[in-house]
C-alpha cells in the first residue's frame, strides 16, 4: 500500500431482457424479415464486434426543435457586447414580463404575463404566455410558463410526484427597480427581473440557480414568424438532408454568426422555420398536426462546475461539458426512452430511461432543477468559465414546468427531490439477494436441474427468471404449455426453498381475437390510438404484430393490474414476480424502433407528450397488481427497463443491454451512481454483460463488484454460451460461490440500506460526494461507492490483469481499514492508496467510526437466514467511537409499518458498547390519504402486531461482538455485560487478534428482546 499505512496512535484504554432485443427491426414483407433473420444470427464471441445501430436514433442536427434551441443559442453566444463592433440583437427575442401581479403573495404565487418572440415581433398579445412562480414548502421554487391555447396537456405531476400539487408556502414581495423579490421564511429569496426575464434563486443570501441568464429562453406556440418573400432565398440555415451528411453545430454556428452581421433580424427569424412542421426521419414522418410546441430555457449555476444526474446516459458521473471550452461531446444529452440495444459508452445518446433531473454540488450550497415534462428533451451542459455550471434544456412539447430546490450538500437536494416523487419503495428480502438469468430456461426440466446445481455447488440464490420463450407464443399471462405444463407445480417446488420466480411481461400484446388478453383489452378500448384516432395502433414486435396498452388510461392501469389476479394468470402464485421490459416502449416497425409522436393516447393526447411516462406507468400498474392479488399483504417486486420521474415507487430498473467487455463493467459503477443521483436506488447491470461471452476473469470480477450493488442478477443472450457459476473450472467456480455468499453474508447491512432508503432516502449504493461533501476530491469520483450508511466502502477491479488498483480513500480526519482481506490494515483518509487486488478479493474497506452487522451461517436461500444470529463488528475511529445500526423485519410484509419491526442503534465510546433496540421513529412527512400501501411512510405500533413480531424474531441474538482499533488494547482486556440499571450481569473472556488491535467477545448474551445492550471492555 502506497503512503496510507495509518500511524496514528491511541491511547491504551480498556476499550476503543432478459435479454436485448437482438432481431433487429421485424416487417411483415419478406425482404424484411430476411434482414432479421441475418440479425438473429448468434452473437459473435468477439463481443468488439457487436456496436449499435447509431444510424437508427436521432442526433440533434436530425431533430427540428433541438436544431432550432441550438442556432438561437449560437446567435446568442455570438453577440459579444465588448466587441469593437458587437452583433446586434433585436429586442424582440428577448423574453420579457409586460404585466406582473404581486397579489397573492399569501398564496404563495406571483403571476405575470410573458412576452414570447413570436408575440413581440408581431407586436401583438395573441402569442403571449402565462408565467407563475410558486414558493413551495422546503425552500423549493416552481417556476410554470403556459400558453393558454394549448387545452390537451400531459398532467406531469399527477402521475410523477407524490402530490400533484406540492405544499405552497406564503412568501413576502418586496418591489425593486424593474422586477420583484419574492422573500420565503427559512433563507430562500427569489429575485424576479422583468425586463429582460432573469429569475434568481438564492439561498443564504448565495445565488444558486439563474434562470435565463444567457437569454436563451424560447417558447413555441404553433406559430412561426413570417419570412418576408424577398428574403427567403437568402442566408438560409444550412439544410438538414434526410440520408445524407449532416451539418456540424459548428457549422450552424459559423453560418449564423457570418449572417447575422449581413441581416440580423433575418437570421432569427429563419430559426422559426427550420423543421417547424412535418419532419422526416428514415422514411417516418412526423406530421405535427398541432405545429411546433417546444421550449428552451437556461438554468446557471454559480460557483460550481460539477453536475450530476439526467439518467440515462453512459457518461460520466459528473456530467461531461457538451457545449464551450473542453466540450467532451459534440450533441446534448437527449432524454427520450428508446430501446437501444449494444448502447455505446461515453455518449450522451438516449437510452432506456428518463429523468429530467440535474443536481450540482458547490462551494456555496447546491441546487437541483426538475423539468417535468415526458416529451423528447435535449441538454447542453457548459462550463464557459472556471467554476460555473451552464445548463440549456430543450423539449419538444410544452407546458414548461420546472421545480427548483436548494440544500447544503448535494445528499440534501437529492432528499429534496424525493419529497416530490416519492422515497423509494421498500423492496422484499429476496429483492435484494442474488437472481439469476438468462434469455431462456427452456423448460420445466431445465428450472429443475438449475435450481438443484446451485444446491449442489453451495451457492446460495433467491429468484430464477423466465423470458419470453416461456409463453404460448410470446402472448403474455401464458405459459407454453409442452415446455411449461405445471408452472404452478414447478414454482411450489421452489418455494419449498423459500425460492421465487419471475417472468416477463412486456406492454405489447399480440393481436389475436382468440387471445383473452387482447380480446378484452380491444373490447374494452385499452390499447393506444392510431393517429386519427379511428382505430387502435398497430405495430411490430416480439409476438409479430401487437397492440399496446395505453398506461395513461387509469382505466388500462386498473383493467392491467387485474391481470395479476390468480385467477386471471393461470399457473402464477404467490412466490411468482414481475419483469418488465420492452416498455419504453419498443416498436420494432416504429420512428426509432419506438411509438410514432402522432399516435393517441387517453384524452385524445398525442405520444410525443407523454413518450418519457409511458414505461413508469406500466411499473406503477404491474406494481399494484402485486399489492392486489394478496390483498395488500405482501410487497411487489417488479423490474422494470424505462423509467421516469418516480420510478423508484414501484421497483427495480437495470441498465438494458450491455455487453461482456471490461468497459462495460466500468461503466456500470457511473451509470448505476447517475441512477442514485436521479432518485433510482433500486438499480442494477447484467453481471457479465449481456451480449457476448465474458472470460473468467472478467465474470469473476463483474460477480465481486455486483455483489455491492443494489440489484444482483446474472444475465444473459439467449446466443451466448451458458455461464451459470458451476460451468467453469474449480477455481472460477469457487470465486463466483465466495462473491454471492459474500452477498448473503452482508445481507443486514444491505437490507438497512434498503430501509435507509425507504426511509430517508439515502441511497444504497451511496456516491461518495453524497456522504462527504467537504472533501471536494470526491465530488467527480465515480469507481467507488458506499453501501448505504454502513461505512463500507467498494473499489471494483474494472481492468483485465490487475492485482492492484488505486483507491481514494476519503476524509483526511478519517481512518480506515482493510476489509476485504479481512487483515483490517488500517489506512489514512484523505489520500489516494495503492491497494492489494488479486482475483481472489475486491477491495473493501471500512470506516473507522462505522458498525458493520453481517451473518455467517451458509443458507440457501435469504429468508431462512432472518432469524440466524449475527456478528457486530465495530471499527472504532481515532477518538475510540463509533456508532450504526441495523434493522430487522419480516421482509415480505408491510406489518412494519404496524410495528413489527427493530432498529438497533449502536454506539461505542471510552470502550463502552450501548445498544437501544426500539421500534423506528418516523421523521418524514404525513402520508397522503391516496397511497398506496407500499408508498406509506408512517409506523403506528399495533401492540399485538409488535408482539407476534417479537416472538419470532425476538430470540435473534449477537453471536459475536468484534471491536477493532487503531491501537493495540491492553493487555488482560475482558468483557463486562450489563443489565439496564448498570449491574455486571457476567464477565465475558475476549479473544485478540491482530496484535491486540482487535477483541472478539463471543456469545455476550445480546437477543432482540432486550431493550438495551451493554458492555465493557475492561482490564481484568
Amino acid at each position: 500500500m502506497r503512503n496510507c499505512r495509518q500511524d496514528l496512535t491511541m491511547p491504551r484504554r480498556s476499550a476503543t431482457r432478459c435479454r436485448a432485443r437482438a432481431v433487429g427491426r421485424v416487417l411483415a414483407t419478406l425482404a424484411i424479415v430476411a434482414a432479421i433473420l441475418a440479425v438473429i444470427l448468434p452473437v459473435s464471441n468477439n463481443s468488439a464486434a457487436v456496436a449499435v445501430k447509431a444510424e437508427e436514433f436521432k442526433i440533434c442536427a436530425q431533430s427540428g426543435f433541438c436544431r432550432r434551441h441550438r442556432a438561437w443559442a449560437d446567435l446568442r453566444n455570438a453577440f459579444d457586447p465588448n466587441s469593437a463592433t458587437p452583433i446586434d440583437v433585436p429586442k424582440w427575442t428577448h423574453a420579457t414580463i409586460v404585466a406582473a401581479d404581486t397579489n397573492h403573495a399569501k398564496k404563495g404565487e406571483f403571476r405575470a404575463r410573458l412576452r414570447t418572440h413570436v408575440a413581440a415581433h408581431a407586436g401583438q398579445a395573441a402569442g403571449n404566455v402565462d408565467l407563475a412562480i410558486t414558493t413551495l414548502a422546503r425552500g423549493m421554487v416552481r417556476v410554470q410558463v403556459r400558453d393558454a391555447s394549448l387545452d390537451k396537456v400531459f398532467d406531469v405531476p399527477a402521475v410523477a410526484l407524490v402530490k400533484p400539487t406540492p405544499d405552497v408556502v406564503p412568501h413576502q414581495v418586496v418591489s425593486r427597480d424593474g422586477g420583484a423579490t419574492l422573500v420565503v421564511e427559512g433563507g430562500v429569496e427569489v429575485r424576479v427581473q422583468y425586463a429582460p426575464l432573469r429569475i434568481e434563486v438564492v439561498r443564504g443570501g448565495d445565488v444558486l440557480a439563474v434562470v435565463n441568464d444567457r437569454a436563451l429562453f424560447r417558447f413555441e406556440t404553433g406559430a412561426t414568424i413570417p419570412v418576408p418573400a424577398k428574403k427567403k432565398e437568402e442566408n438560409k440555415v444550412p439544410e438538414v438532408v434526410e440520408g445524407g451528411a449532416q451539418p456540424a453545430q459548428e457549422d450552424l454556428a459559423a453560418s449564423s454568426a457570418a449572417a447575422v452581421a449581413e441581416d440580423p433580424e433575418l437570421k432569427w427569424i429563419q430559426i422559426d422555420h427550420d423543421g417547424a412542421h412535418e419532419e422526416e426521419f428514415r422514411s417516418h414522418k412526423d406530421t405535427k398536426p398541432n405545429g411546433p410546441r417546444s421550449f428552451g430555457f437556461d438554468v446557471t449555476f454559480p460557483e460550481t462546475a460539477h453536475a450530476y444526474g439526467l439518467a440515462e446516459h453512459a457518461a460520466d458521473f459528473n456530467l461531461p461539458s457538451t457545449r464551450g471550452p473542453g466540450a467532451k461531446y459534440a450533441d446534448p444529452y437527449r432524454l427520450y426512452n428508446l430501446d437501444v440495444f449494444e448502447y455505446n459508452l461515453d455518449s450522451p445518446m438516449a437510452l432506456y430511461g428518463s429523468v429530467p433531473l440535474v443536481i450540482t454540488q458547490g462551494d456555496m450550497g447546491s441546487a437541483g432543477v426538475l423539468v417535468m415534462t415526458a416529451s423528447e428533451m435535449w441538454v447542453d451542459v457548459a462550463r464557459p468559465v472556471e467554476n460555473q455550471l451552464a445548463t440549456h434544456w430543450m423539449t419538444e412539447s410544452s407546458p414548461l414546468d420546472v421545480i427548483f430546490m436548494t440544500g447544503a450538500n448535494a445528499a440534501a437536494v437529492h432528499g429534496e427531490y424525493l419529497a416530490l416523487s416519492g422515497f423509494p419503495t421498500l423492496p422484499p428480502l429476496f429483492a435484494m439477494a442474488y437472481h439469476q438469468c438468462r434469455w431462456n430456461y427452456n423448460d420445466e426440466a431445465d428450472v429443475r436441474a438449475v435450481d438443484a446445481k446451485f444446491d449442489e455447488h453451495e451457492i446460495p440464490y433467491d429468484v430464477l427468471w423466465l423470458d419470453i420463450e416461456h409463453t404460448d407464443g410470446k402472448r403474455y399471462f401464458t405459459w407454453d404449455k409442452v415446455k411449461f405444463p405445471t408452472p404452478d407445480k414447478m414454482l411450489d417446488n421452489l418455494a419449498t426453498k423459500h425460492r421465487k420466480m419471475v417472468t416477463i411481461i412486456d406492454p405489447h400484446i399480440k393481436e389475436d381475437s382468440e387471445y383473452r388478453v387482447s380480446a378484452e383489452a380491444t373490447k374494452q378500448g385499452l390499447l393506444v390510438k392510431n393517429a386519427e384516432g379511428t382505430g387502435d395502433f398497430g405495430g411490430w414486435c416480439w409476438p409479430g404484430q401487437s397492440n399496446w396498452i395505453d398506461f395513461t388510461d387509469p382505466k388500462a392501469r386498473a383493467w392491467w393490474a387485474a391481470q395479476f389476479a390468480f385467477d386471471q394468470y393461470l399457473g402464477s402464485t404467490p412466490t411468482l414476480f414481475t419483469w418488465n421490459d420492452m416498455n419504453e416502449p419498443s416498436v420494432f416497425t416504429g420512428p426509432e424502433i419506438t411509438m410514432p409522436k402522432t399516435v393517441q393516447h387517453h384524452g385524445g393526447l398525442e405520444h410525443r407528450i407523454v413518450h418519457n411516462a409511458y414505461g413508469m406507468l406500466q411499473h406503477r400498474a404491474t406494481h399494484e397488481g402485486h399489492l392486489h392479488r394478496l390483498a395488500n399483504q405482501a410487497r411487489p417486486f417488479v423490474l422494470s427497463r424505462a423509467f421516469f420521474i418516480g420510478s423508484q415507487r414501484y421497483g427495480a430498473i437495470w441498465t438494458g443491454d450491455n455487453l461482456a467487455e471490461w468497459s462495460h463493467l466500468e461503466a456500470a459503477q457511473p451509470m448505476l451512481l447517475s441512477l442514485t443521483a436521479s432518485g433510482i436506488v433500486f438499480g442494477g447491470a447484467d453481471v457479465g454483460g449481456f451480449f457476448g461471452n465474458p472470460d473468467t476473469e472478467l465474470l469473476v470480477r463483474w460477480y465481486q463488484a455486483a455483489a455491492f450493488q443494489p440489484f444482483f442478477r446474472a444475465h444473459a443472450h439467449i446466443d451466448t454460451k451458458r455461464r451459470e457459476p458451476w460451468l467453469f473450472d474449480d477455481l472460477t467456480t469457487r470465486r463466483i460461490r465466495d462473491a454471492v455468499r459474500r452477498r448473503y453474508r452482508y445481507l443486514p447491512t444491505v437490507a438497512t440500506a434498503f430501509w435507509d432508503a425507504w426511509a430517508q432516502g439515502t441511497p444504497v449504493m451511496q456516491p461518495l460526494a453524497w456522504a462527504f461533501p467537504e472533501d471536494k476530491a470526491t465530488w467527480s469520483i465515480q469507481d467507488t461507492f458506499l453501501v448505504g450508511k454502513s461505512g463500507v466502502l467498494v473499489a471494483p477491479v474494472t481492468a483485465a490483469g490487475a492485482t492492484t488498483r488505486d483507491v481514494y480513500l476519503p476524509g483526511k480526519s478519517n481512518v480506515w481499514y482493510a476489509l476485504g482481506d479481512a487483515s483490517f490494515a488500517l489506512l489514512a483518509g484523505g489520500k489516494t492508496c495503492t491497494v492489494a487486488a488479486p482475483l481472489d478479493e475486491i477491495p473493501l474497506f471500512l470506516r473507522g467510526g462505522s458498525v458493520l452487522v453481517t451473518r455467517d451461517r451458509l443458507r440457501r436461500s435469504a429468508e431462512p437466514m432472518l432469524t440466524d444470529p449475527v456478528t457486530v463488528t465495530v471499527a472504532l475511529d481515532a477518538g475510540g467511537r463509533a456508532e450504526g445500526h441495523f434493522v430487522v423485519e419480516d421482509g415480505a410484509s408491510f406489518a412494519y409499518l404496524d410495528g413489527a419491526v427493530v432498529d438497533v442503534a449502536m454506539r461505542m465510546s471510552g470502550g463502552e458498547f450501548r445498544a437501544n433496540v426500539a421500534v423506528p421513529s418516523t421523521t418524514r412527512d404525513a402520508d397522503a390519504p391516496a397511497e398506496l400501501v407500499s408508498q406509506k411512510r408512517t409506523i403506528a405500533v399495533n401492540e399485538t402486531a409488535h408482539a407476534k413480531f417479537m416472538a419470532r424474531f425476538g430470540d435473534v441474538r449477537v453471536e459475536r461482538l468484534v471491536v477493532v482499533a487503531p491501537s493495540a488494547f491492553e493487555r488482560g482486556t475482558v468483557a463486562e455485560v450489563l443489565d439496564k440499571d448498570s449491574n455486571i450481569v457476567k464477565r465475558v473472556p475476549v479473544e485478540s487478534q491482530l496484535g491486540g488491535r482487535m477483541v472478539v467477545v463471543k456469545e455476550p448474551g445480546f437477543h432482540l428482546r432486550d431493550a438495551a445492550w451493554t458492555l465493557r471492555l475492561v482490564k481484568a
